[in-house]
């Protein structure tokens, strides 16, 4: 993705302010749900959803400059079978990219206004979207600066729906604008981030999913409806988890950084866990529900 603007990026910028970018912290994580159809003769309409994390691990030095290092993983934890997929550096308002088989390029330019353009590489239809409306929202009590872009010029029922917030990207994930594509208007298919995070804290929280982590797919664990209500969630002290199956083996519960901080053994269809102790922000609880994998947000506040 390249911008119109050539002069934007050797003018002075200004700096976000009270705007958390994430792409200036090695703990910053983002996770990004793809649904997609996966029909079998026995489900012709079935439709997969799978979750993608993304997230730093160290970084490298260019001509003397740092670049952090960015992979990606189905693994909820971010721990296991993470996939490089480049680099990337803040100068300001930029967010500059670099991979192994392309130069360095802008990622975004959170300096954006309306009727500035970027360009994206969709295949055979490359396309210049401009920036049709630039709104405030708030998140975590700071206002965040949405760019919505226009449509491509792209004949049949796709769409782009390209959005993005200040300091965080695109809805569609963090190199979206490096790896763009289209999506159906007539079937399940979408790339939506469900959650960002930074110094375990939840900044993005899309409104269409209640968890973070998804992963729908169709296997013999999936084809049973689960009943499952966790509560209260915000928690401060007790929470209690219930479902219509059993709990089984350990109830584990980590942080947005995958670091483990309590193991508690699960008996029977209840659980009653005391949370007090932990720090206020946002923990993943992962358990087994019948022969289902489940992972679970959990905001524990004081």
């Amino acid at each position: 993705m390249k911008t119109l603007l050539l002069l934007t990026a050797l003018l002075p910028t200004q700096l976000f302010g009270q705007v958390i970018n994430h792409f200036s912290h090695q703990d910053a994580k983002w996770n990004v749900a793809k649904t997609f159809i996966a029909a079998t003769q026995e489900f012709p309409s079935f439709a997969a959803t799978t979750t993608k994390v993304y997230g730093y691990q160290g970084d490298s030095t260019i001509n003397g400059k740092t670049w952090s290092k960015m992979y990606s993983t189905n693994d909820s934890l971010f721990q296991n079978n993470l996939v490089f997929e480049g680099l990337t550096r803040v100068e300001n308002d930029l967010i500059l990219y670099k991979n192994t088989a392309n130069p360095i390029d802008t990622l975004y330019n959170f300096d954006l206004a309306v009727g500035d353009s970027v360009f994206y590489e969709l295949g055979v239809y490359p396309d210049w979207i401009y920036v049709e409306e630039i709104k405030t929202i708030q998140i975590n009590g700071q206002d965040y600066r949405k760019f919505i872009f226009s449509e491509p010029n792209i004949i049949g029922f796709f769409q782009l729906n390209e959005q993005w917030i200040e300091g965080i990207g695109s809805i569609h994930g963090p190199l979206f604008p490096n790896t763009p594509g289209r999506f159906s208007g007539e079937i399940p298919d979408s790339l939506i981030l469900t959650c960002s995070f930074v110094n375990n804290q939840e900044f993005y929280d899309h409104p269409s999913f209640s968890d973070c982590y998804v992963d729908i797919t169709l296997g013999i664990e999936n084809q049973e409806v689960i009943n499952l209500n966790i509560y209260p969630n915000p928690v401060s002290s007790i929470l209690t988890i219930e479902s219509t199956q059993n709990l089984n083996n350990n109830i584990r519960i980590y942080d947005v950084n995958g670091k483990l901080l309590r193991t508690e053994r699960a008996n029977g269809d209840t659980m009653k866990i005391d949370v007090s102790s932990f720090e206020k922000g946002v923990y993943f609880l992962h358990f087994e529900v019948g022969m289902k994998k489940v992972v679970k947000k959990v905001l524990i506040g004081k």
